[in-house]
């Protein structure tokens, strides 16, 4: 594992110790770790939901307007 010094406002840091003195983390490395997974997640859907986009424009999506749709498409994969 590596390991990386960072610099934050008085303020982020006094609410990253909070959330750890409640037991949301277990540490601020724990708390660190969870929230880069979240964001990279985060980006990950917004690239998705981009590129969704982009092909509705194109006219190359399936557009399923009720989960009657969504299991009939589901169904034919």
């Amino acid at each position: 594992m590596n390991t990386i010094n960072i610099s934050l406002p008085d303020q982020l840091k006094s609410q990253a110790q909070a959330l750890i003195k409640q037991g949301h983390y277990v540490s601020f490395s724990d708390l660190v770790r969870d929230a880069l997974r979240r964001v990279i997640e985060k980006n990950q859907y917004d690239i998705w939901a981009q590129q969704a986009k982009e092909e509705v424009k194109k006219g190359q999506a399936v557009i399923l307007k009720s989960p009657p749709e969504v299991d009939k498409y589901i169904e034919s994969l």
